[in-house]
């Protein structure tokens, strides 16, 4: 006889029938994935609602009540990133497949994982808090900027704790690199140019050429450094993404006419958007040339502005989930400032409701490409580390 089977952790399972529906976005929505985690929360004796904010658009709302005393959040998103590529991909994205201690499928990471262990962490709590409640926020649409996740809840007042954390990916290069205090908001805009079409024998006769314009912009903003007229908490920068998409002209022998640049920019705390508008009005009225003329042209929705949002290095949930990971993955985690945005944007600025912006397993580096994985070891630690969390800012030590 060989040695006995090596039993599967829980979380593992959950995080395997997570993975395997689809709800990739966009793509056919999260009531399927919604329904199955309503349905796993209220067999095991916790209250569950599903939250349709449009059709399709689904959010799940648990919640464990101990009696008296504060009230805490776990918050994770349904929906992903799509697929891509398949040919791209070493495994079947919706088939979570071991290699070892790491488990390969698209949201594992991102972050079907991290679901999983906040379902079970609830259940868990539920069975010995003394005082407190604890909820669980499972978001629709965070992938394309939460208009029927997050930010529906929010409007609607159906956010209510007094602190939230999110459990995305805190890993980049090792696992649980940082409690992620500041989430980074972002501003997706156009710069339209327009000359004036004509014969290329004749452009030296003619305006400049809107795509050498376009281009002109987008040297100009590679250079750009906005300002942060006050300071984040956690020291970090903005981000310039100049050029994500260029188009122009419309064949050879035509001197271009019309052309565009979209370029983003990753914000942080103390940025206003009337602020950013004048640098970059001021910055392509110097780099443009007069022969030309321009507009900036924002993106609608969160797109074009998404605030970032903050939460103070002090605050009880900050503490409770330091020490929350000093006892379960055995050393200190610094506080940092999360590479890209979450939730935490709307549940901070329209939900009024202090949140940490990231602290979960998996890495950012793997998420939204192929191949995506986490770790099962992390499972299995975000399981421990939610429920410890949970009792130490709740207050049962």
């Amino acid at each position: 006889m060989g040695p006995p089977p090596v039993p599967v952790p829980p979380v593992l399972e959950l995080a395997t029938e997570l993975v395997a529906i689809d709800s990739q976005n966009p793509g056919v929505g999260e009531a399927r994935i919604a329904a199955f985690a309503a349905a796993h929360a209220r067999e095991r004796g916790l209250a569950a609602k599903v939250v349709e904010t449009a059709p399709g658009r689904c959010n799940v709302l648990v919640t464990a009540d101990a009696g008296t005393g504060p009230h805490l959040a776990l918050s994770g998103h349904l929906d992903t990133k799509p697929i891509g590529d398949l040919s791209a991909w070493s495994t079947p994205p919706l088939e979570l497949t071991l290699d070892g201690d790491l488990a390969y499928g698209l949201g594992s990471s991102d972050m079907k994982g991290a679901v999983a262990a906040m379902l079970l962490a609830v259940e868990s709590w539920a069975r010995t808090a003394e005082r407190g409640r604890l909820s669980l926020i499972l978001t629709a649409d965070e992938e394309a900027g939460s208009d029927h996740g997050a930010k529906a809840l929010s409007h609607q007042g159906l956010v209510s704790a007094d602190a939230i954390v999110i459990g995305e990916p805190s890993g980049i290069t090792d696992p649980w690199e940082a409690i992620y205090l500041i989430s980074r908001g972002i501003c997706c805009f156009e710069v339209a140019v327009r000359g004036r079409q004509g014969h290329s024998g004749l452009s030296d006769r003619l305006p400049t050429s809107a795509t050498v314009a376009a281009a002109r912009a987008a040297t100009a903003i590679a250079g750009f450094r906005p300002s942060v007229p006050r300071a984040p908490s956690i020291p970090c920068r903005p981000t310039v993404n100049a050029a994500v998409r260029m188009s122009g002209g419309v064949f050879y022998g035509v001197h271009p006419g019309e052309a565009v640049v979209a370029s983003d920019i990753r914000l942080v705390p103390g940025m206003d958007r009337e602020t950013l508008d004048r640098e970059l009005c001021e910055l392509l009225g110097a780099a443009l040339p007069s022969d030309v003329d321009w507009e900036i042209r924002y993106a609608d929705g969160s797109l074009g502005w998404m605030d970032s949002a903050e939460i103070a290095p002090d605050h009880p949930v900050v503490t409770a989930a330091q020490a929350a990971c000093a006892e379960v993955l055995g050393s200190e985690v610094p506080l940092g400032a999360y590479p890209g945005g979450t939730d935490a944007t709307h549940f901070a600025n329209i939900g009024r409701t202090p949140a940490v912006a990231a602290l979960g397993p998996g890495w950012l580096s793997v998420a939204h490409g192929p191949d995506e994985h986490v770790g099962v070891s992390q499972l299995v630690q975000a399981e421990r580390l939610y429920e410890r969390l949970a009792h130490i800012y709740l207050g049962r030590n």
